[in-house]
C-alpha cells in the first residue's frame, strides 16, 4: 500500500495580506505636511526676522523661498526631498528670471526678497495723439507732479498716460525734459460735462533716466502743458 502525504502550507496572516506599513505616503501626505511646515517658517511680522535662504526651492538666486533666521528648516528641507523625489505639486516653480533684490522683506507675513521694481520707462507718444485736454496746474509733490486736468466728457472711461516725445534730455543748466500726457477714452463719449480731474505722472523714470546719463543727483526742470517745475533729487 502506497501512502501519499498530502502537505498543506500555510502561512501567517502577514503572508496572504500586501504590507501596507512600509508603503510610501501619497502626495496628498506629503504636499500638506510642506505646505503647514513652509508656514512655519516663513510667517513673519517684520523684514528683520528674515534672511534664511531655502535653497533647492527654485532654480536658485532671487527665486528661492525666504525663512526667518530663526528657523530650523530640516524638516521643511526632509519634506522637500521626499516631494520632489516623488513628483509632487510643491508650488517651487518658477521662470528663473532672478530679479534683482536689496535685502529681505516680509509681506503679507511672509518673508521673501526685497525685490527692486524698476520704473516704468515713458512711451514716446505725444498729446496730439489723444483727446482733447486742459492743465490747468502742475505742482511737484516729492517725486511726482500732481496734474490738475480738464476735458469733456462724463459717460466713458478716461485714461492719461505721461509720454515723454524726446526720450532725451535738452543740455541747458540744469538740464530740461519735455513730458506730455496723452488722453484716451475706451469709446466715444456722448457727454458734455466739464471734468476736473487730478492726474499723478511719476518722476522716477525720468530720475532714472538722468541717472543713467550724468550719475546719481541732480536737478531736471520739467516741462509739461506750458508749467516748468524744478525737480531735484
Amino acid at each position: 500500500m502506497t501512502l501519499i502525504l498530502l502537505v498543506a502550507c500555510v502561512g501567517g496572516p502577514d503572508s496572504a495580506d500586501t504590507d501596507t506599513a512600509g508603503q510610501d505616503r501619497t502626495c496628498v501626505d506629503i504636499e500638506a505636511e510642506f505646505a503647514a511646515e513652509t508656514t512655519a517658517i516663513r510667517s513673519c511680522t517684520e523684514a528683520a526676522e528674515c534672511g534664511q535662504v531655502l535653497t533647492g526651492t527654485s532654480c536658485g538666486c532671487t527665486q528661492d523661498w525666504v525663512a526667518r533666521l530663526d528657523a530650523d528648516p530640516t524638516a521643511f528641507q526632509a519634506l522637500l526631498a521626499e516631494g520632489t523625489t516623488a513628483g509632487c505639486e510643491l508650488g517651487t516653480a518658477s521662470d528663473c528670471s532672478c530679479p534683482e533684490a536689496d535685502g529681505y522683506d516680509c509681506v503679507d507675513l511672509v518673508c521673501t526678497w526685497n525685490y527692486v521694481t524698476d520704473p516704468v520707462a515713458y512711451p514716446a507718444c505725444e498729446a496730439d495723439e489723444g483727446q482733447a485736454t486742459t492743465i490747468d496746474s502742475v505742482t511737484l509733490d516729492g517725486d511726482s507732479l500732481s496734474v490738475l486736468v480738464g476735458y469733456g466728457g462724463g459717460c466713458s472711461t478716461h485714461w492719461f498716460t505721461t509720454c515723454w516725445p524726446d526720450q532725451s534730455f535738452l543740455e541747458s543748466a540744469p538740464v530740461q525734459a519735455h513730458l506730455e500726457l496723452l488722453h484716451e477714452v475706451d469709446e466715444p463719449d456722448p457727454c458734455d460735462a466739464w471734468i476736473m480731474e487730478e492726474v499723478i505722472v511719476d518722476l522716477l523714470p525720468l530720475q532714472r533716466a538722468y541717472e543713467e546719463s550724468y550719475g546719481a543727483g541732480g536737478t531736471i526742470i520739467v516741462g509739461l502743458g506750458g508749467y516748468s517745475v524744478p525737480y531735484s533729487f
